[in-house]
C-alpha cells in the first residue's frame, strides 16, 4: 500500500478475494481499470473506489451477468438503469429454471426407463425365456410415421428416422414414447429389399394437426418381448411363436404387425443392447 487511498494490484488481490490474473485482464479489457499505474515500473494502484467497484463486479457476476453486462451496467448511472437488468437478468432465470425443470424431467423419465429395462432383462434371464409373450390392451397411440417400400434394415432404418426427428423439430414437436417399425407385409415372406414399412415416433395428442401424423388403433395385441439385434431371423422365429400362441389359443391376427423398440435412445448405438416387443393386434376366433 502506498498510502491511506492506494493500495496495489496484490492487496487488492487479497482484500477482495479476487486473483491478480483477474484484476489484470479486467483493466486489459477495460471493465475495471487502476486509478493509477506508475509510468515507470507499470505497478497498478487501486483506490477506495476501485475496490468498491470490484466488490459490485463481484456481485453482479454472482447474479450470473456476464462481463459485457456488468460492463454496460457500469457506465449507467441511476438506479433505473440497474433496476432494469436486475428485470431482464430475473427473466433470464425464470425461463432457465423452466428449461431446467423440463431437462430435470426428462432425466428422471430416462432414468425410470433404463431401471425398467434392467428389471425386465433381469425377468427375461432369470426366468430362462427366450422369449415373453404377453397378451395385452394397448390404448390408441399418436404416430408421426413416414411410409414407403424400401430396404429393411437396421442401418436403413436409423437414417429413415432420423430424418422423422428432423421433421418433428421443423414443427416443434417432441417425442412421447419408444420408437416403432409398423410391418405392412407378411413377417415370414416378405422382400427385405423391397418392404412396405413404416417407421414411427409416439407424440401427444394435440400434434393430430399434422399430415404425418395418424392415430395407430389400440385394441388387444399379442406381444413379444426379447432381447437381442432386430434382425431377419429373430423377428421371424418370434413371430412363429405369436402364431403358435394365436392358433392355440383361438385368436387370428387383425392388422399390421408393430415392432417397438423398449430401449433408451441413447442405447440405439448398440444392437446388442436392445429390447424388441414385437405386437400383433388380434381378435378372438368365433368356434361353432
Amino acid at each position: 500500500m502506498v498510502n491511506d487511498q492506494s493500495y496495489t494490484i496484490g492487496h487488492v488481490s487479497r482484500i477482495c478475494g479476487i486473483s491478480i490474473q483477474t484484476l489484470r485482464y479486467y483493466d486489459n479489457v477495460g471493465l475495471l481499470c487502476p486509478s493509477r499505474t506508475d509510468p515507470f515500473t507499470h505497478y497498478r494502484y487501486y483506490s477506495n473506489m476501485d475496490i468498491l467497484l470490484v466488490k459490485i463486479v463481484q456481485d453482479l457476476k454472482s447474479l450470473r451477468f456476464s462481463l459485457e453486462e456488468i460492463g454496460s451496467i457500469l457506465k449507467q448511472s441511476g438506479l433505473d438503469g440497474l433496476t432494469a437488468a436486475l428485470k431482464g437478468k430475473k427473466q433470464e432465470t425464470l425461463e432457465e429454471i423452466e428449461r431446467l425443470q423440463i431437462a430435470h424431467a426428462s432425466i428422471e423419465n430416462r432414468i425410470r426407463q433404463l431401471e425398467s429395462l434392467r428389471s425386465l432383462n433381469e425377468k427375461l434371464d432369470s426366468e430362462g425365456e427366450v422369449v415373453l409373450i404377453e397378451l395385452k390392451q394397448l390404448a390408441d397411440r399418436i404416430i408421426a410415421f413416414e411410409r414407403k417400400r424400401a430396404v429393411c434394415g437396421m442401418e436403413a432404418s436409423v437414417v429413415r428416422f432420423t430424418q422423422l426427428f428432423d421433421t418433428l423439430e421443423m414443427h416443434g414437436l417432441t417425442a412421447q414414447g419408444q420408437l416403432m417399425s409398423i410391418y405392412h407385409e407378411n413377417l415370414l415372406a416378405f422382400d427385405r429389399t423391397d418392404s412396405d414399412i413404416e417407421v414411427s415416433i409416439p407424440l401427444s395428442s394435440d400434434a393430430l394437426k399434422h399430415p404425418f401424423v395418424r392415430t395407430l388403433p389400440g385394441g388387444e395385441y399379442i406381444t413379444a418381448t426379447y432381447s437381442g439385434p432386430p434382425n431377419e431371423e429373430s423377428c421371424k422365429n418370434v413371430y412363429r411363436y405369436l402364431l403358435d400362441w394365436m392358433g392355440r389359443n383361438g385368436y387370428a391376427e387383425c392388422g399390421p404387425a408393430v415392432e417397438q423398440y423398449v430401449v433408451d435412445l441413447s442405447q440405439m448405438r448398440d444392437p446388442g443392447e436392445f429390447i424388441v416387443e414385437l405386437q400383433i393386434p388380434v381378435e378372438k376366433v368365433l368356434t361353432l
